[in-house]
């Protein structure tokens, strides 16, 4: 059984690499057999282009020669029984040497021939001679001598062409040396001179140029009786192409047999007859198509023997990886437990991959967080950092996520990551807490700083819309890149959370640009009206108060630690004389907690204003509450009543009566609830209601006393410096004063804010 599984598993690499080999094999045939194809056509069309150049050549030369013979024809030279004859003669051999020199074809004219009639002078190129020398001596043919040309023109003929004949033309003496001549003749009516054109072939042969043409090519021109005129071949049968053939002047036609192919054409000028024979197997393709195969053949065979030698190489260590990890030795079985294992590493590799960097994450905050360089959290993150943070230096950046946020953590942090990467070179992001994410990003040079900073503003404006909810980012001064400094970094990222300025409308917090401001709007007196403007129900008022004191310290862009203490002041005001229940007090405190929690983590404005606000209503609501209680006898009631009648004549016995209790009880329950007598809490009221129409009246200073209470002015002069230190008339003065330095210092703040 085992050698027979061992059998079945070698036999199935063997037909995989056959398989692969045959259709390589089968491949590279058609490949070879249609580029031979291919080679084949260019080298047809080739040769096509090349004999449509010959034809047209020929044509033209034949042109050529008829307009020579008319030329010669018509010069007016004709034979006389004068005594200028011999001077004729001589003009006209000069008047013909010149239409010969300028021919196109004078190339491949051998010599041109005139005499006349009853006349046994002949005129050529070169001069007059005996027309019987001519042919038996000059250029002797045994068919067309003398008498032959004689008998020729003995009436008047057409121009014609004869095919090539081998003439012996005389070089000096006995000496003569053959020519292949192709010879046209003929008279006309328009004089009595017989014309005589002798062509040189092998010149003409030149023209067609047969190493141009495709090997064992033959080309040849037909006269319109289909004799040769002219070969490139002489063993050529043309008997089965040129019997019935017919084909129409300025047309061409394609004939084939078994060996060639006869590609005819009929010139539209002459009525000549060009025939091209192109093999239909070239020997040497067909050479190269059987060396192809021969090689083809061979290697096949070597690869088979190659193959069977490779199987057993690649079974043994197959049969070796089956019996470590079991089953049949074959690929899909191995393949099976190789995928397993590799998504054995996969899953590993991934638990390793978190495990890290949850440790990278732990001791890289731990660092930041205590800072001490000796600390051995700083030794395994030394070779950490020089790994991730190779650039001169670096800026430490938090983004934090709204806890309202639906995203989950891994989402923010790739979109951090993926925003990341296409603006800047970060090293790193490190998961803080559930909203919280501190990247490194590299700079090579501080300049680099703002392009960071408006990359960031990018990314953030992006968040905005892909995260659906609020984002914002702290980033530290630059630093050079050594790990003491990540601590400074971190420091920065602190600092700046609770210090910076409240002013900035952008979600971007910049440790450079953080401003340092001494001065906050304040009101201590407006402030202190707060409780009794709760309790007395004037809500519209006491919010107007709050609203004008965020607004202000907001427009003097004060630091957030600032503005949070203002808050926490107003609070306490707002609640002195407030008296709750048990569950009153439990939903304030839920308030007072949440807006706690929005203090130490919230970076927006507005939640935290909010969260704010949801407190002085509930104070607003339940000192309105109060105010209805059964009981007159209270903080709530007691200051409310004052709140109101303030300009009245208010006496202790009038207090008392209101109360329903005695005068006695009444002062010293007033001093427990309030910490001061009436008298006294009395005149604070009013005077603080005096600096009011001091500070926005023009009225005289009797008038205010009057309206406060106070219907001696020099009673009201003295009680106001005792409680404030200044006269009415001095406190007004410098009440102007400080509006207009206010002011200045406000404009001064914005626009230094505005600069950076």
């Amino acid at each position: 059984m085992d050698k027979l599984i061992t059998v079945k598993g070698f036999m199935r690499i063997f037909s995989v690499l056959l398989l692969i080999v045959l259709i390589m094999f089968v491949t590279n045939y058609l490949l070879m057999k249609n580029s031979t194809q291919r080679l084949y056509e260019q080298m047809k069309e080739n040769n096509r282009l090349i004999v449509s150049g010959i034809i047209q050549s020929i044509d033209d030369t034949f042109k050529d020669i008829n307009n020579l013979i008319y030329s010669i024809d018509t010069l007016p030279y004709n034979p006389s029984d004068n005594q200028e004859v011999d001077y004729t003669n001589y003009l006209l051999y000069k008047d013909m040497h010149k239409l010969i020199t300028l021919s196109s074809s004078h190339d491949y004219i051998e010599e041109v021939v005139v005499f006349f009639d009853q006349s046994d002078l002949a005129i050529t190129s070169k001069g007059t001679i005996d027309l019987n020398e001519f042919f038996n001596e000059q250029y002797k043919n045994k068919r067309n001598n003398a008498m032959f040309w004689t008998s020729f023109f003995s009436d008047e003929k057409p121009l014609e062409i004869f095919p090539a004949k081998t003439y012996m033309k005389k070089v000096s003496g006995d000496n003569y040396r053959s020519k292949n001549l192709i010879t046209i003749a003929g008279n006309t009516q328009f004089s009595s001179k017989n014309i005589i054109v002798f062509l040189d072939v092998d010149a003409m042969l030149e023209i067609i140029d047969q190493k141009t043409m495709m090997d064992e090519t033959s080309f040849l021109i037909l006269d319109q009786n289909n004799n040769i005129v002219l070969t490139t071949e002489e063993k050529i049968n043309l008997g089965e192409v040129v019997r019935g053939l017919y084909v129409d002047e300025g047309e061409q036609t394609i004939l084939k047999n078994q060996i060639y192919e006869y590609v005819v054409y009929k010139s539209d000028y002459n009525g000549f007859t060009y025939i091209n024979r192109i093999p239909i197997q070239y020997t040497t393709v067909a050479s190269i198509t059987d060396d192809q195969q021969t090689i083809i053949l061979i290697s096949g065979i070597i690869t088979l023997l190659l193959l069977f030698v490779l199987s057993l190489y690649l079974f043994r260590p197959m049969k070796k990886v089956s019996s470590i990890i079991g089953g049949e030795p074959n690929w899909k079985s191995i393949y099976r437990s190789i995928l397993h294992l590799k998504q054995d590493i996969i899953k590993y590799k991934n638990i390793e991959k978190t495990l890290q960097s949850e440790l990278n994450r732990h001791i890289f905050i731990k660092a930041m967080s205590e800072g001490n360089s000796k600390n051995e959290n700083y030794l395994p993150l030394k070779g950490y950092f020089s790994n991730i943070l190779k650039d001169r230096q670096f800026i430490l950046l938090k983004f934090g996520f709204d806890r309202k946020s639906t995203n989950d953590v891994e989402d923010c942090k790739e979109f951090i990551e993926r925003g990341l990467k296409e603006e800047l070179h970060y090293r790193t992001v490190f998961l803080r807490n559930d909203i919280e994410f501190l990247i490194l990003i590299g700079i090579d040079q501080a300049s680099e700083r703002k392009y960071v900073i408006q990359s960031i503003q990018k990314l953030m404006e992006r968040a905005q819309i892909s995260m659906k909810g609020d984002i914002y980012a702290i980033i530290s001064k630059p630093y050079d890149s050594r790990i003491d400094h990540l601590r400074t970094a971190f420091q920065d990222i602190t600092y700046t959370s609770l210090y910076r300025n409240v002013g900035i409308d952008s979600m971007l917090y910049d440790a450079e640009t953080i401003q340092h401001t001494i001065q906050i709007y304040f009101p201590v007196e407006k402030i202190e009206k707060l409780p009794n403007l709760i309790v007395s129900g004037k809500e519209n008022d006491a919010i107007h108060i709050i609203n004008d004191i965020i607004k202000e310290n907001v427009d003097m862009n004060i630091q957030r630690h600032q503005f949070l203490a203002i808050l926490q002041s107003l609070l306490l005001y707002m609640k002195r004389h407030l008296q709750l229940n048990k569950d009153d007090q439990h939903q304030l405190y839920t308030l007072e907690m949440n807006f706690d929690s929005n203090m130490r983590e919230s970076q927006n404005l507005e939640e935290l204003k909010l969260s704010f606000m949801k407190i002085v209503k509930f104070v607003i609501e339940k000192g309105t509450q109060t105010k209805k209680q059964e009981s007159k006898l209270n903080p709530v009631f007691i200051a409310q009543y004052i709140e109101l009648h303030y300009m009245d004549n208010l006496y202790l016995e009038h207090m008392a009566k209101i109360t329903e209790t005695s005068s006695k009880y009444f002062s010293k329950y007033f001093k427990n609830a309030f910490g001061v007598n009436f008298v006294e809490y009395l005149h604070r009221v009013r005077i603080n209601y005096a600096k009011e129409h001091l500070k926005n009246e023009n009225t005289t200073i009797a008038e205010i006393g009057e309206k406060v209470g106070y219907l001696n002015a020099t009673t009201f002069a003295s009680t106001f410096k005792k409680y404030t230190g200044l006269s009415p008339t001095k406190y007004r003065e410098k009440i102007i004063n400080q509006d207009f330095n206010y002011k200045h210092n406000s404009i001064q703040i914005k626009r230094t804010g505005e600069t950076k």
